[in-house]
């Protein structure tokens, strides 16, 4: 009995590669939902659109940014920059400071307020992650990257062709 009860374990276990191409697939699917709704309670948390959570994240990232660095970035004007700007400026969340490069141009640092505002959101699913990646050896961790840094790519170079397509009615 408890033989074949190991043997159905690891049978479960040593999936055909196709049906764990599949899983993975769903997985990824159910993932990019799971980080979509994240994303939409931060926003509604905040009070902001989605368009200026990505703003946040480019300056989180950057830590100081240009205003023109930041549209291009996003993909939006100079003047739909300037809007999304304004939004989170208004809201507290960022400020344009002088560049000391450029004494004509501006960078966008995020306020401290903002700070502590992203640490209440994303501060708990952080440090949950950190302890859950620590039950995983060095080499898979190395596994997981090397999948999520493909899979981004793949994602960012489908996105470059589909821009592309025109398939609506207009």
């Amino acid at each position: 009995m408890r033989c074949s009860l190991i043997i159905k374990l690891f049978d479960s276990q040593m999936k055909p590669k196709t049906e764990l191409i599949a899983a993975i697939g769903e997985a990824t699917r159910l993932f990019q939902d799971s980080t979509d709704a994240f994303d939409d309670a931060a926003c509604a948390a905040l009070g902001i659109n989605r368009t200026d959570l990505k703003c946040l994240g480019m300056i989180v990232e950057a830590n100081s940014i240009s205003a023109g660095e930041l549209a291009a970035g996003m993909g939006l004007t100079r003047g739909a920059m300037t809007t999304a700007l304004d939004r989170i400026e208004r809201a507290g969340y960022a400020r344009r400071v002088a560049d000391p490069d450029d004494r004509r141009g501006i960078r966008v640092e995020l306020t401290p307020s903002c700070m502590r505002s992203l640490e209440a959101i994303w501060g708990g699913i952080r440090r949950e992650g950190e302890a859950m990646m620590s039950g995983y050896t060095a080499a898979e961790l190395a596994t997981v990257l090397r999948f999520i840094q493909e899979a981004r790519a793949l994602q960012q170079r489908d996105t470059q062709r589909v821009r592309k397509l025109k398939l609506g009615n207009t």
